[in-house]
């Protein structure tokens, strides 16, 4: 069976919902410029362990919490920044 379509039948399922986080993160960082081929060698070791290792998803989790930080911080500062509206006076 087609590797998409065995995933399309896993992602049927009700509790494939990490699954589904985990691929679409990976999708978005293979479009990234910054992905090269040691990151994806990285990964790929990674998946053959069969496991992250405790100390790795820590430093994983306080990066992502980062990126997180940073991202409402780029938020705030683009639509909750204060507008300022021209005065209009009347003319005359």
């Amino acid at each position: 069976m087609d590797n998409a379509v065995e995933l399309q039948f896993a992602l049927r399922s009700p509790d494939a919902g990490p699954l589904a986080a985990v691929i679409c993160a990976l999708a978005d960082w293979l479009e990234d410029p910054h992905c090269n081929s040691q990151h994806r060698a990285l990964v790929a070791r990674l998946l053959n362990q069969g496991e992250v290792p405790s100390v790795l998803a820590c430093k994983a989790q306080d990066r992502l919490v980062a990126y997180a930080e940073q991202v409402e911080a780029l938020h705030t500062a683009v639509f909750e920044a204060p507008v300022e509206r021209p005065i209009l006076r009347a003319v005359v």
